[in-house]
């Protein structure tokens, strides 16, 4: 987790700080922790949120011209880090939720009866027009659309009992 902080507001004291205020938060906040994700991932995100904070009240401090002839390199690149963070694509939580969500699909899929998973899979994930999966199974394209739109309600049913 400090790693974490460290890459956000590239200071070793401050990200010290943002770590243990994040650990604090999140001690406060343990009884309200629903379970949807892995608590490393919940605790992950108390803490880049924590530093985002930081970042976003040392911006908004008002900092007079000597302040800033005193500050350091890393003083003056943190208020950036919010918008190098957005530049550099998804970050390490961003992926972990998405390798979090796609075991999910992946479980609720599995729950799934074969038709229904045959027909999303065609029709939703290969882009496979109704008329063509109809012809190539023998059913009428009415029959298709309300085989897929069945199977959809259901897998949003798993997904959501899942809690996702």
């Amino acid at each position: 987790m400090l790693a974490v902080a460290l890459r956000i507001v590239r200071d070793r004291d401050v990200a010290d700080d943002v770590v243990q205020e994040a650990y604090a938060k999140a001690l406060a906040a343990a009884g309200r922790f629903r379970g949807e994700a892995q608590p490393s991932t919940w605790l992950h995100r108390i803490v880049v949120n924590e530093a985002l904070m930081w970042l976003r009240r040392e911006r908004s401090r008002p900092r007079g011209a000597a302040t800033r002839a005193a500050a350091g390199p890393d003083d003056r690149a943190a208020p950036d880090a919010i918008d190098a963070l957005r530049a550099t694509g998804p970050g390490p939580l961003d992926l972990l939720v998405a390798r979090e969500a796609r075991a999910r699909l992946r479980h609720c899929l599995a729950g799934l009866a074969p038709t229904e998973r045959e027909v999303i899979a065609r029709c939703a994930l290969d882009d496979e027009s109704y008329e063509d999966y109809a012809r190539r199974v023998g059913l009428g394209r009415s029959a298709v659309k309300t085989r897929a739109f069945r199977a959809r309600r259901h897998l949003r049913e798993l997904l959501e009992a899942d809690g996702a």
